[in-house]
């Protein structure tokens, strides 16, 4: 079958999606460029012409994971018969509760040999796109009486930066031996989740609401 021409834009997306769909399907490691190209019938020149290399592509593929919650954030905010504090609430699970996809390639990104890996996400700035959406919702709450904030977007950074360590501890691979259904960090987790919630409600100075996270 022969190759079809595509538009350069919808051609990157089918690359990030063929990839996404491997690393999810066999793990990043064990998918070969040559996989990506195969899945959408073209060349590695074409790949190239996208990507410098599959590390590459995987940060298009949590950058479309971020895009995601971008479109998840926003709609949140425009509800309009939402209180903010829920609409917050409602925004911090959809930060913690990641996609399958989102998950495996976290937990990959966060294992000891990929430290380089960490660093060049980090420098994309994740949170300059989600921090915002939080931080107008949070400036809507203050002038309602909701919240006794004086610094929004801080805010927002902040409950940002508090919630990424949570997202390591709670998608990290398990260890050999370590059974999902009997982790003895169990009670460590249930702690954090207890202690994030008290958090926000002092963080945001919410005294009539208290913050669920189903972590």
């Amino acid at each position: 079958m022969g190759r079809i021409t595509k538009d350069p834009e919808e051609r990157k997306k089918e690359l990030i999606d063929a990839a996404e769909r491997l690393f999810i399907a066999v793990g990043y490691d064990k998918t070969a460029i040559s996989d990506i190209v195969r899945e959408v019938n073209v060349s590695q020149g074409a790949f190239y012409y996208y990507f410098d290399s599959k590390e590459d592509v995987l940060m298009a593929v949590m950058e479309k994971e971020i895009a995601v919650m971008e479109a998840d954030f926003i709609r949140i905010a425009e509800e309009a018969d939402l209180d903010e504090a829920v609409k917050l609430n409602s925004m911090i699970n959809c930060f913690i509760r990641l996609t399958d996809s989102g998950r495996k390639i976290l937990s990959y990104i966060h294992e000891v040999k990929n430290k380089e890996m960490r660093e060049k996400l980090r420098r994309t700035r994740p949170f300059s796109r989600i921090a915002p959406v939080m931080a107008d919702v949070i400036s809507q709450g203050i002038k309602k009486g909701r919240f006794r904030v004086n610094h929004p977007m801080e805010t927002s950074y902040l409950l940002l930066m508090l919630l990424g360590p949570v997202l390591h501890a709670f998608y990290r691979p398990l260890t050999p031996g370590e059974s999902k259904e009997k982790n003895p960090d169990d009670g460590f987790r249930e702690n954090m989740r207890s202690a994030l919630e008290d958090l926000l409600e002092r963080m945001l100075g919410v005294s009539d609401y208290r913050f669920i996270l189903p972590l």
